[in-house]
């Protein structure tokens, strides 16, 4: 036993310590992983489907049948759906190799991490995460689409023509309010849809736009060609979905969701303060983030861990 695990050890810590040491790895694996592969949206969209599943109506019963940052996406239930199309290479070829280094992670805490450190390298918040979540698997999952947002109508929810009520139902499920809604809504600054995935874009991954096909600029590391995606520089975290939506560049796609952000009473006044203010929404996404990723959660030690 060395000296660092006779002190932690004197002190209780001795577990924490070690997983503490074992999450700054692999967060410098994700980091690693996201500059060299240019793959922040793929990890984001994980994390998000990963957490997505959670419903508070469901909160009162054993851990982990209300869903939520457990690790589920992993299996065959969910990986296999139509949401989670494409999602198997996140976890397979960028994800089980950090998994295979640092086993001492929970795939839980590895996707979240994974998703926050994207969001960060490309530019965008520092987002204040809490870690040591337990993996878990509903013995009765929600069916697909799990409860996860739409992109286009029929939306599920009350009213299947309506993306403001869709999306207030998806999102208060998870206890969220209209400016936690507008916040992650602007993770879209980042990422691509395409046809061969959701299929709501034309572009597949042989055809793309002017800022995604292959041989642009604008796909930097990225292995993946095509698509359509919601800003020109799809890379970088900023506030250019609300600065640019309002533009309709014919290269880019605004669902029946994202524009409805920029008439709907409850939506309109944060749309318009994180077009004016990036810091403003860098603030509100990193809140409204580490709200989605604890969602269903976990954590032993109870408290989790953070400073990581």
């Amino acid at each position: 036993m060395g000296c660092f695990d006779c002190i932690c050890g004197l002190f209780g810590g001795g577990a924490t310590a070690k997983q503490k040491q074992a999450l700054v790895k692999a967060k410098g694996l994700c980091k690693e992983l996201v500059e060299s592969r240019s793959c922040a949206p793929i990890l984001v969209r994980t994390a998000w489907h990963d957490a997505g599943t959670y419903d508070k109506a469901n909160a009162g019963k054993p851990w982990p049948e209300a869903g939520g940052a457990i690790g589920s996406i992993r299996t065959d239930h969910e990986i296999n759906a139509g949401p989670n199309a494409g999602l198997k290479k996140a976890v397979a070829m960028y994800l089980q190799p950090i998994k295979s280094q640092v086993p001492e992670i929970s795939w839980a805490d590895l996707i979240q991490m994974a998703g926050a450190t994207a969001v960060e390298v490309a530019g965008g918040p520092k987002i204040p995460m809490k870690y040591g979540r337990v993996d878990g698997v509903p013995a009765d999952p929600a069916p697909p689409p799990f409860g996860l947002p739409d992109a286009k109508p029929p939306f599920g929810g009350p009213s299947p023509q309506d993306p403001a009520a869709h999306l207030r139902y998806v999102f208060y499920k998870y206890g969220m309010d209209d400016k936690d809604i507008v916040a992650l809504s602007g993770a879209h600054t980042i990422g691509r849809a395409f046809k061969d995935r959701s299929g709501t874009v034309e572009e597949g991954y042989l055809s793309g736009t002017a800022y995604t096909k292959k041989g642009c600029p604008s796909l930097e590391k990225s292995e993946t060609a095509g698509g359509r995606s919601w800003t020109k520089n799809w890379l970088c975290f900023d506030n250019s979905y609300f600065t640019d939506m309002p533009k309709n560049d014919p290269d880019c796609i605004t669902f029946p969701t994202d524009a409805v952000l920029m008439t709907d009473p409850g939506f309109k006044p944060h749309f318009d303060l994180f077009a004016s203010d990036q810091a403003a929404f860098f603030a509100a996404y990193a809140q409204s983030h580490k709200k989605l990723s604890e969602l269903g959660s976990k954590f032993e030690p109870a408290a989790g861990i953070v400073g990581v």
